[in-house]
């Protein structure tokens, strides 16, 4: 059901550390403890739900009564009636006593859901019978499993919740002393920190790196503007500035470009031949700007180049039908037109100010 809550639930050694754990170092909200039987109901960054006992028999299901199940349904008494067209259910409630004996039906009553007898009208039976404590009880645990749906980690299993700003969330936690911080990225899609609670349970964070339409096709077309105003007013010699220990100016301008029109041909195959198989060719970056004489080529032509060739690929996207969503397959997987625009795009932004703080250091 769309609709249903997932609540993960973990067992764990120390219901005390794991609950300090959580809620002081995570961030987590606690929703309710119940100390009697030491568990509690946590909350997680995006409102996701974590139960956590140190209880190993326990029934997480009778935590969630018959009143909530109610909450998320109608009210019981309305639920519960038949043959009942919904713009009369304020007379069914209306009328009092258990379905037996003599009623007065509503003026308007349908006659097809009216039985006459010696004695007069006498109504169909308006509310079903729940058949004894035990029957209601099964009813009240369908209702619950179809309002949540809970899911029993094992040890050593992962939990995993949205995330946001993941590289501060790690450097805070990394203060806090947490182990096992891991954050690994897959540029233009996501990136993922993982940790260890202290039951050995896996913590996963997801962020969505993905822009959307409307930013990705800006960054990509404001690329030329950016790096032709930072190229603004340099000289021939100024391009020699050493932007690291490695790359002057002039390096990272053709290397911004070379890169560009490396990524154009991966994303004009699946532009033309979606989902087609596709080895990506290794990109030796060092290799390129030695063979091809990056320390003294001119710029000019590759500013030029680097303009016609997003103008070419947004001109393409825009006559090919749901172009950012086509896509290749490699030995990573699939990869879509929409994630190799925005690498592509990111990595010559990121380039560029690397530019920009060259000039300002050297008073350019």
């Amino acid at each position: 059901m769309s609709d249903q809550l997932l609540i993960s639930v973990i067992r764990v050694a120390d219901f005390d550390t794991s609950l300090i754990f959580y809620r002081d170092k995570l961030g987590f909200r606690v929703d309710w403890i119940d100390v009697e039987i030491r568990t509690a109901q946590l909350v997680g960054p995006k409102e996701e739900l974590l139960v956590l006992t140190d209880d190993p028999e326990l029934n997480v299901l009778d935590l969630y009564p018959a009143e909530q199940v109610a909450a998320a349904v109608e009210d019981p008494a309305i639920a519960m009636v038949t043959s009942v067209p919904p713009e009369q259910v304020a007379d069914v409630q209306a009328i009092s006593g258990d379905g037996e004996g003599t009623m007065q039906p509503p003026a308007e009553w349908p006659k097809e859901e009216l039985e006459e007898n010696e004695e007069g009208w006498t109504g169909k039976p308006l509310v079903e019978e729940v058949e004894g404590e035990e029957e209601r009880e099964k009813e009240k645990k369908v209702e619950a499993e179809a309002r949540w749906q809970f899911r029993e980690v094992e040890s050593g299993g992962t939990l995993s919740f949205q995330g946001e700003n993941l590289l501060m969330f790690q450097e805070h936690l990394s203060v806090l002393a947490v182990p096992d911080l891991l954050l690994e990225e897959s540029p233009g899609v996501d990136q993922v920190l993982t940790l260890s609670d202290p039951d050995g349970y896996r913590v996963a964070f997801y962020e969505d790196l993905r822009m959307s339409e409307s930013e990705l096709i800006d960054l990509y077309r404001k690329g030329p503007d950016l790096l032709e105003g930072a190229m603004l007013g340099l000289t021939e010699e100024d391009l020699d500035l050493p932007v690291d220990e490695e790359m002057t100016i002039r390096q990272v301008v053709l290397q911004i470009i070379d890169f560009d029109m490396e990524m154009m041909q991966r994303i004009k195959w699946a532009l033309a031949e979606s989902g087609r198989s596709y080895p990506i060719p290794l990109y030796d970056a060092d290799e390129w700007v030695e063979t091809l004489a990056y320390q003294h080529r001119p710029v000019h032509v590759e500013l030029s180049m680097h303009r016609l060739i997003r103008d070419h690929v947004l001109t393409l996207c825009e006559r090919v039908e749901n172009a950012l969503e086509r896509h290749l397959v490699s030995e990573q997987g699939t990869v879509e037109v929409r994630t190799m625009m925005q690498v592509v795009a990111e990595a010559s932004r990121e380039q560029i100010q690397s530019i920009l703080e060259t000039r300002h250091q050297h008073g350019k």
